[in-house]
């Protein structure tokens, strides 16, 4: 009879442990699933963005039965891009001016579709130009403190350069500037801070000493001095 009761517990619990282990199993298998899950859809659906962009936005040229290749347009000037573009039969679907410190202003520097991509004839191929050197005012700082007047110019783009003189601006402020405030300059360019050293000192004729004050009269002019001097000699 005892024999039995502890048989029959000790299925029990070795069943119990049995569901349990496979509970834990199961539970620590849903997490993994999971990541695998996201980590596929992400993967499909990254590739099916890129064949849907390769092979029915811009296919290459022999994807397609009636085709034609792009040409390379990049640094060619805007009159004879347009020309190549007639000549393959296509067109400029539309042109932006962007700013550019190297190529010529008009010239091609980027352009979409990408040479040796495929269009339909008669489609068109957008441009981007160079509009040059990017141009900014110099900014208004006289007045200014010069650690601010720095960091304003730094930030803007420009070069700073720094000169000082007596100026009726307080010692360490902007006093002039060089190119002038709301002139256009092309970037990178040089702007020159010329900070006061302070005020001219005022200089009163109160403050003049006597001798400074006589310098210069001649003998003879008339002065009480003169009469006591020639009185002292005898002169008439």
């Amino acid at each position: 009879m005892l024999g039995d009761s502890i048989r029959r517990r000790t299925g029990r619990s070795r069943r119990r442990d049995r569901r349990d282990d496979a509970g834990g199993a199961a539970g620590l298998g849903a997490g993994p699933r999971l990541v695998l899950v996201m980590a596929g859809l992400a993967v499909g659906g990254f590739l099916a963005a890129y064949l849907f962009a390769t092979f029915v936005l811009y296919p290459p040229a022999e994807a397609l039965g009636e085709s034609v290749e792009v040409p390379d347009l990049v640094d060619q000037p805007i009159d004879e891009a347009r020309e190549i573009l007639r000549n393959a039969g296509l067109s400029v679907a539309e042109t932006v001016d962007v700013p550019d410190p190297s190529a010529a202003e008009g010239r091609v520097v980027a352009q979409s579709p990408l040479a040796g991509q495929a269009l339909r004839p008669g489609a068109g191929v957008r441009l981007a130009l160079s509009a040059g050197r990017a141009r900014l005012r110099v900014p208004n700082l006289l007045g200014f403190e010069e650690g601010r007047a720095l960091s304003i110019l730094e930030r803007a783009g420009f070069h700073v350069e720094r000169s000082e003189e007596i100026a009726d601006e307080p010692a360490g402020r902007v006093a002039r500037m060089q190119p002038a405030p709301g002139s256009e300059q092309e970037i990178p360019a040089t702007v020159v801070l010329v900070i006061s050293t302070g005020p001219p000192d005022e200089v009163s004729e109160d403050t003049l000493a006597p001798a400074a004050q006589d310098e210069g009269r001649a003998p003879g002019d008339g002065s009480a001095a003169d009469e006591g001097a020639g009185r002292a000699t005898g002169a008439p």
